[in-house]
């Protein structure tokens, strides 16, 4: 792994730590804040029932639900949400493997996020928990309960109280996946010397991209900590399990010559461009049909409303047990977390939603795995340099508005043949750019023996 970066800033070799002068005007200031902000955060809280569902967890109330280590190798896996949990599913996988003898602990912070960890990782890990918040006192009540020998934290999280705490204690936090886009470059540049001083806490960082590594060493990180390794999104994988009875019998649909145009992680003001397309694609081919996944389940229900007054006749996922000769209709929704990755692999064409409006877009790699031509719109920043590579090998189509989607599914659904192409180009593309997942197995594998005196 090659190290990158010029010379931190101001800041290096100024520890932050529980009782340090930067730890305790961090929480002071924390403290000022939610006091301030207490008539906002409260009633969003308060009015939110999947906020509510893991507040308790998040303070430590529910610790007992985490079992206690009964092994001496133990690992902590941080991923934030859904699109983090999917990329880490590889290296849980990977770390499983080549540490048969440790145990794996994993947590997110969104609810989806542990719907999808719990669904994917079951029988790969010990337990699946939400992360605590960053407030004095809880970070340490979580640490306590696992006792991990190292922590691996997904994708540039920066919670001070947390990697304090785990520097307190001699525990090693590997940052893996990292990246960091320019508005959180910007934002994190206006207290430099403070995430300078909470980097110390971190023993190695493994970023993305050189650009990646280049902000994190300017933030103030050791450069000689930090290596570029790749992006592990790269790295998805189906695993045999994951051919579902709902895959199944999405694939049987199919007979006869049907096609399925799904559109998934969908946002608010984007499904009604999809059933626009859809409408338009029907008018070419009958055998058209839309599986449609909002991205968030509080949305199922206004979807289908939506379907419904559009004229369309609606089957739930949660409607269909994978039987033959169910019934059908022109519209599925996907009224489940977990399903996506499955629904891709019977997918003639996709688009991938959080990309017409400005929501930084999803991932297009899913469906580039099984070779399935993709659109996204112009809203691509949180996978710019992932698009930006598939778009220079012409593997993933842009489009400006729903009026191009309508535009390039009408003329998927006259032609598929140029579309199949590209999906094509998509799948090789992405077996070149697999490896990330391996280098980061080894950054972890690396610190816990070293943490643990051998190799386990």
């Amino acid at each position: 792994m090659r190290k990158s970066g010029p010379a931190p800033p101001e800041g290096k070799g100024k520890r932050f730590s529980p009782g340090s002068q930067a730890h305790l005007l961090y929480n002071l200031a924390l403290k000022g804040a939610l006091i301030l902000a207490a008539p906002a955060w409260i009633p969003w809280m308060a009015l939110s029932g999947k906020r509510r569902k893991n507040f308790p967890d998040r303070l430590g109330r529910r610790l007992d639900r985490i079992p206690l280590p009964a092994k001496s190798h133990r690992v902590w896996i941080h991923a934030v949400s859904v699109g983090e949990t999917l990329s880490a599913v590889p290296l849980v996988r990977a770390l499983r493997e080549r540490l048969p003898s440790a145990e794996l602990f994993f947590s997110t912070v969104t609810l989806t996020g542990q719907e999808v960890a719990r669904k994917a990782l079951g029988g790969q890990v010990e337990a699946t928990f939400f992360f605590p918040f960053d407030l004095p006192g809880v970070s340490g009540k979580f640490l306590d309960r696992i006792g991990p020998q190292v922590v691996a934290i997904l994708e540039t999280e920066i919670w001070p109280n947390f990697l304090g705490e785990c520097a307190r204690r001699t525990i090693p936090v590997v940052i893996l996946n990292g990246r960091i886009s320019e508005r959180s470059f910007r934002g994190y540049g206006r207290v430099r010397s403070f995430i300078a001083r909470v980097l110390t806490c971190v023993t190695a960082v493994a970023m993305q991209t050189e650009e990646d590594a280049r902000r994190i060493v300017a933030l103030g990180a050791d450069p000689g900590k930090v290596s570029v390794t790749g992006n592990m999104k790269f790295d998805v994988t189906h695993s045999p399990e994951a051919v579902t009875p709902f895959l199944s019998w999405m694939r049987n649909e199919k007979e006869g010559g049907g096609a399925w145009f799904v559109a998934g992680s969908t946002h608010e003001g984007e499904e009604e461009a999809v059933l626009s397309a859809f409408g338009d694609a029907r008018s070419v081919n009958r055998s058209v049909r839309l599986l449609l996944a909002p991205r968030h389940p509080e949305r199922f229900e206004a979807v289908e409303a939506l379907c419904r007054r559009r004229g369309w006749e609606v089957l739930k996922r949660t409607q269909i047990s994978g039987e033959r000769g169910e019934r059908s209709s022109p519209i599925v929704l996907l009224n489940t977390v977990g399903d996506l990755l499955s629904a891709y692999a019977a997918a003639d064409i996709a688009f991938v939603g959080g990309s017409l409006v400005p929501k930084g877009g999803h991932n297009i790699l899913e469906p580039a795995l099984f070779g399935v031509p993709t659109i996204t719109g112009p809203h691509m920043d949180n996978f710019r340099e992932i698009t930006g590579i598939f778009t220079r090998g012409e593997a993933v189509m842009t489009v400006r508005d729903g009026a191009g989607l309508s535009r390039r599914v009408s003329e998927w659904a006259a032609d598929p043949s140029p579309f199949q192409e590209m999906g094509t180009r998509a799948r090789s593309l992405l077996g070149k750019l697999r490896g990330a997942t391996e280098k980061n197995a080894d950054l972890v594998i690396r610190e816990l023996s070293r943490r643990v005196g051998e190799t386990p």
